[in-house]
């Protein structure tokens, strides 16, 4: 475990967290020191629901360990006690896996009336997606039983899960296309999900699974045990919506033909809009206008989980008409899949795998794409090389926990996707036209007057003391610099610069330093800029 960098996936024990956290009627209890319960503090902070997040923490202390005692069984019982779950999942954390304990033993003489499963989330074999992944299939194993097909075409929804990547607006998304169709939800899971929910899964006709980090393996399941077929497709963009809509209604209309059932119609497109007049997404018509021909000739590097990778990647190819510069995931078990997704987008030397961000980061910055599409951490990149980005898997940020509807899958998807695109590419503009023309005014001036009384003093803001010692700098005499070494810049080439366009200043100024240090030189003078320019045409 590498606790000194930034990780792309959480913890196992964040991994259970999130699946016992979407469920109703259920609770987790980790068995871990105090200090492991910080789980419990993300979902209170991130996740947009009104209840408490479903986890306590048993805490094993120095004095528990020196005394030999265990509090997990009175944990236990004050849990059933108090909530009154129909399941209690227990956990150990990666500290309290080392002591070897038999936790089976130790639950079962809490005596509760509750079922209890001790799950082996070890955090040295698994992070949070193989984790979460794991419990469920697990839960979906132990509780599907069989049941009647549903009279009415039915599905389940499989995989959103809390703190899932705007799962709440997608399955907002997919109740609305489904609710057009008029076919019903029999369940959905985890997601608000009971013990009994988990039960009834086999009554469905089919089940949708659209995520490949969770919900993968239970529809595994489900297929294999009880014949129910599984709809995998993520349908993201307009084109693959259109084509995740006749497969789903094909489907459902074999095995309505087997059972004599009802017979499902696909309406006009325009049922499918808000209004139920216009066109159920503006993307065809907006990819032809002039605001997204400027963006043709763009590139655009996309890096996440497996889902939301290939997902983008093609939106972005097929749907807008950007090339794609390089794409990748940090989800090693996926790779090939996403490999096989991506052929024909990306060639192997532009695809990535890693789980180590600055592996990304260094690609980040030897591409310099106009657009990036990635985590949180590549937009800590794309900030560091003034580059766009916008946040499309997770690890997130709070902004990225929504209240308002912001889904990625279907009709409704397509759209906040092209506008995200859109700003994210062009909210810098404003920075590159006050470069040009100024900020009417707005800007407060270098020198500022400040009264006290008789007194009148002026202070200099620091800016400016910036200014004079760039200006020391550009006077000094040229020093050469080694490979690797930072260069710095004079005050007229930072002038120089910023007449470049917000968007593509990143890339130029990355260029002109890579040229200075190829030369040994130090200091990035507007002459030394102007030359490099004409080298390289920065």
């Amino acid at each position: 475990m590498r606790l000194a960098y930034w990780m792309y996936e959480g913890t196992a024990h964040h991994g259970v967290g999130r699946v016992m956290n979407s469920m109703r009627n259920v609770h987790a209890v980790f068995h871990a020191p105090q200090g492991d319960d910080y789980v419990t503090t993300i979902f209170t902070m991130l996740e947009r629901t009104p209840s408490f997040p479903a986890m306590t923490t048993s805490v094993v202390s120095g004095t528990d360990l020196a005394r030999g005692t265990i509090r997990l069984p009175e944990t236990l019982r004050q849990v059933e006690e108090k909530l009154h779950p129909e399941l209690i999942v227990v956990v150990a954390s990666c500290s309290t896996i080392l002591l070897q304990e038999n936790l089976e033993v130790t639950a079962a003489s809490a005596n509760l009336d509750a079922d209890v499963l001790v799950y082996d989330a070890n955090p040295y074999r698994m992070q949070e997606n193989g984790a979460a992944e794991g419990l469920f299939s697990e839960l979906v194993r132990r509780y599907a039983a069989p049941h009647p097909l549903t009279e009415r075409p039915s599905v389940n929804i499989i995989g959103p899960a809390s703190l899932g990547f705007h799962v709440r607006h997608d399955l907002t998304s997919l109740r609305r296309m489904l609710g057009t169709l008029g076919v019903q939800v029999n369940v959905v899971a985890p997601w608000g999900a009971s013990v009994s929910d988990l039960r009834h899964l086999p009554a469905a006709w089919l089940n949708i699974a659209p995520y490949r980090e969770l919900g993968a393996g239970a529809a595994d399941y489900l297929e294999g045990q009880f014949g129910t077929p599984a709809l995998r497709e993520a349908p993201i963009g307009v084109q693959p919506t259109l084509r995740w809509l006749n497969t789903l209604v094909d489907t459902l209309n074999e095995i309505g033909a087997r059972r004599n059932g009802p017979v499902v119609r696909m309406p006009p497109l325009t049922a499918f809009s808000l209004d139920g007049m216009s066109a159920p997404s503006a993307v065809p018509w907006f990819a032809r206008t002039a605001d997204m021909d400027s963006y043709t000739g763009k590139s655009a590097f996309i890096f996440g989980d497996a889902t939301h990778t290939v997902g983008m990647t093609k939106f972005l190819h097929d749907e807008l008409g950007m090339p794609i510069a390089g794409a990748g995931t940090y989800l090693l078990r996926e790779a090939g899949w996403v490999r096989e997704q991506l052929r024909g987008y990306v060639t192997d030397a532009q695809f990535l795998v890693t789980d180590e961000f600055q592996t990304t980061a260094a690609r980040i910055a030897e591409l310099r794409p106009e657009l990036i599409c990635g985590t949180q951490m590549e937009r800590h990149t794309a900030r560091k090389h003034e580059l766009n980005c916008m946040v499309i898997a997770p690890p997130t940020h709070i902004e990225n926990h929504l209240l308002s509807y912001r889904p990625f899958l279907g009709f409704d998807g397509a759209d906040v996707i092209a506008d995200e695109v859109y700003t994210t590419c062009t909210l810098g503009m404003e920075k590159h036209l006050i470069d040009l023309f100024g900020d009417a005014g707005l800007e407060h001036d270098d020198t500022v007057a400040v009264e006290h009384g008789d007194v009148v003093t002026k202070t200099v803001e620091v800016s400016a003391v910036v200014n004079v010692a760039s200006a020391e700098v550009a006077a000094s005499e040229a020093v050469t610099v080694s490979p690797g070494q930072s260069v710095i810049w004079s005050a007229d080439a930072e002038a120089m610069l910023k007449k470049i366009p917000f968007f593509v200043r990143g890339k130029a100024r990355g260029n002109v330093e890579k040229y200075a240090r190829e030369h040994g030189i130090m200091l990035i003078t507007a002459d030394v800029l102007l030359t490099a320019k004409e080298s390289i045409g920065a």
